[in-house]
């Protein structure tokens, strides 16, 4: 079930979309550097937003980003999704949850929905590319752009070709696949403005073509992540990269650059999976970054 929307403060009208939210697996399991000591000895792990300390499990957020401008209303990751077949993941598996309501009650229809922006394409942050209707995959946003970085897809397609169709949980059949068929798929350089005020900014390494996203509405600046940063404990820990990171040293880099670009800065770090307050700013201390929240 979904638990509702969540306003974020910052440049243009940023509200959040939550599919799940609560804790979700050990530092341990996500993080395969991560010992237990270690873990203990982070400041995010003593911060009951972002950690439980009884169980020794990680709080995370999935969600999507909406993002309404001026000029457009975006769907920045768009989460899980509904039916989706995923039996490795029991939280994802087979959803029926109320995203599109929440959508609704936010004031937005599918048909309205101008772009859909995806950081990358594994399976938590494409879900709602699609939706099933009489047993078929239809694109659920029918008057929107889905833009995908060109680097990005054809890293899957070739993916695909060599590995078949059960990569990342068979994303590719029934979240891919059905955009391009409907013609809605514009392929973009990871360099590209999308909107006025709203860049993408290549962050490679937990896939190869990862993108962010900046916006920017001339007094404001808040960075959609996405994946190069997962929790708030790499914010402690910025070495540590996650098992599902296809190119571990580029997502270290990608993340420390990130980091230092951001700290001490009004800009705002958004990920795709940080849970509440999900926006925070990056500050410095002696040993590296640290997460802040109002």
């Amino acid at each position: 079930m979904s638990v509702g929307t969540r306003a974020l403060a910052g440049p243009f009208r940023i509200d959040r979309l939550v599919e799940f939210e609560g804790p979700f697996r050990s530092a341990g399991h996500l993080f395969p550097l991560a010992t237990e000591s270690e873990v203990l000895a982070c400041p995010t792990c003593h911060d009951p937003r972002f950690y439980d300390l009884q169980r020794g499990l990680l709080i995370m957020s999935f969600h999507a980003l909406l993002v309404r401008t001026p000029t457009h209303t975006i769907l920045v990751d768009t989460c899980l999704g509904n039916d989706k077949p995923r039996p490795m993941v029991p939280e994802w598996n087979a959803r029926s949850g109320r995203f599109i309501d929440d959508l609704g009650e936010l004031g937005v229809r599918p048909e309205d929905v101008d772009l859909v922006l995806c950081t990358h394409l594994h399976a938590d942050h494409i879900g709602w590319n699609t939706r099933l209707d009489r047993g078929r995959w239809v694109p659920t946003f029918p008057r929107a752009r889905y833009l995908f970085a060109r680097r990005e897809l054809d890293h899957f397609r070739t993916r695909l070709q060599n590995e078949g169709p059960g990569i990342h949980h068979g994303m590719w059949a029934d979240s891919v696949q059905p955009i391009l068929d409907a013609g809605l798929a514009e392929l973009v350089d990871e360099h590209h403005e999308v909107a006025p005020g709203v860049t993408l900014h290549p962050a490679p390494g937990h896939t190869p073509g990862t993108v962010m996203i900046r916006l920017f509405d001339g007094h404001a600046t808040a960075w959609l992540t996405g994946d190069v940063v997962h929790h708030p404990i790499q914010v402690d820990r910025p070495d540590w990269y996650s098992r599902f990171c296809e190119q571990p040293s580029q997502a270290v880099a990608s993340r420390i650059k990130l980091l230092e670009a951001l700290a001490d800065s009004s800009a705002l770090l958004i990920p795709a999976h940080f849970p509440t307050p999900t926006r925070v700013r990056i500050g410095r201390t002696p040993q590296g970054f640290r997460t802040v929240t109002d």
